[in-house]
């Protein structure tokens, strides 16, 4: 299945030799629109698998806006731009630009380029998965350790037995570990709160 490719147009005389090219290297072109336009309806309204955007000094304004739509709609991003301006390179990175080419590109290029920018684009997204997927299993182990911490208090157990408790516990109330474990840590904290309520009020009874 062809890859489809919508080009934002800032400039119309390059960007209609760009989608030729694109065309010639078995790329279809879904659209090329104005950066004025809503490119959020648009792109959801296409799906493109790439977004290319042909500027010679892309603006803040232009930078922003690609910045949202990456944000909403995570795609492989193009800059086409006439000046290497470190800044603006760190700039259109941060928006999401999966590559950053500057001067005119051949059209023996285009496929390169944009393969190459969707293979980057997958790769940093797959890693930030896995980055996500590592923070969330260290939060659910501090869950369970937390846990595992109140029962070896409030049963007097070995922190295996604890361990063998919570596993026992959780298959029992087809529960995953981690999430009995946080029951019961937000059981603690709402019997502590109420703990901490009732002293205040006996207190200020006291007055």
């Amino acid at each position: 299945m062809p890859v489809t490719v919508l080009i934002v147009d800032v400039r119309s005389e390059r960007s209609a030799a760009l989608e030729q090219a694109l065309l010639s290297a078995g790329f279809e072109v879904a659209l090329r629109v104005d950066e004025r336009e809503d490119l959020h309806a648009l792109v959801e309204l296409h799906q493109p698998d790439a977004v290319i955007i042909d500027a010679d000094l892309p603006s803040r304004d232009t930078l922003e806006h690609l910045g949202q739509l990456g944000r909403r709609y995570p795609k492989p991003m193009i800059m086409l731009a006439s000046e290497d301006a470190p800044d603006l390179v760190r700039e259109a990175a941060g928006a999401g630009v999966s590559a950053y080419v500057v001067d005119h590109v051949m059209p023996a290029m285009v496929r390169t380029m944009v393969e190459v920018a969707i293979t980057s684009f997958e790769a940093h997204r797959a890693l930030k998965g896995e980055l996500n997927r590592t923070q969330t299993t260290l939060v659910q182990r501090r869950s369970v350790d937390r846990a595992k911490a109140l029962v070896m208090e409030s049963r007097g157990l070995g922190e295996d037995a604890a361990y063998q408790y919570l596993r026992k516990t959780a298959m029992n109330r087809r529960l995953a570990l981690h999430e009995l474990a946080d029951e019961m840590l937000k059981a603690t904290r709402r019997t502590e709160g109420g703990r901490s309520g009732a002293g205040s009020s006996a207190g200020s009874g006291r007055h």
